[in-house]
């Protein structure tokens, strides 16, 4: 008799893990094993967390309802007229903020059983992204959702051959490259 494969919900994975894995999967693993350097006291990160939190509050006001979180796992920032929204500061790591939306709509279709659309909204930038969830895109929803599990179970972090442009506003640059 085989062991069934963990459900969606069992594999412990948020929306930040999914953003973290497509940005750069060192990111992940020092992210899962408890250093959260973007929080850390006087970190250069630290300034964009802020003025994102800030953007998520303020932004949108309209929104009665703002941070819905469902299972203690993904956290939606708001929802209207049942299209969810990920408000964003800006489009750096673009590909990572729409995996971390697809992931949101994977999730409530495959265990709330809902089937709904998603839009990226840039305030600053006054721009949005409208995303759908394509059989295609699930299939690389759970490519990551694999790779996300793989990442967090290594002993130590994986090798990132040489600095990536993003690792020059990465806040876990100095345990990278320091």
């Amino acid at each position: 008799m085989t062991d069934a494969p963990p459900s969606i919900t069992d594999l412990g994975i948020t929306g930040l893990h999914i953003n973290y894995y497509v940005l750069c999967p060192r990111k992940l693993w020092w992210y899962t094993h408890g250093l959260e350097q973007e929080h850390a006291t006087g970190d250069a990160g630290q300034e964009n967390v802020a003025l994102g939190a800030l953007l998520h509050t303020e932004s949108y006001p309209q929104q009665g309802r703002k941070d819905i979180l469902i299972d203690n796992l993904i956290r939606l920032d708001f929802t209207d007229d049942c299209i969810v929204h990920e408000v964003k500061k800006s489009k750096g790591g673009e590909k990572a903020s729409r995996f971390q939306l697809l992931y949101y709509l994977y999730y409530l279709k495959h265990v709330k059983g809902i089937h709904t659309t998603g839009i990226i909204d840039y305030p600053l930038l006054k721009r949005r992204e409208e995303v759908k969830l394509t059989p295609p895109l699930e299939a690389e929803v759970e490519a990551i959702m694999d790779g996300v599990v793989e990442v967090r179970d290594l002993d130590t972090p994986p090798v990132v051959n040489a600095p990536m442009p993003i690792c020059a506003k990465c806040s876990y640059q100095e345990l990278c490259w320091g």
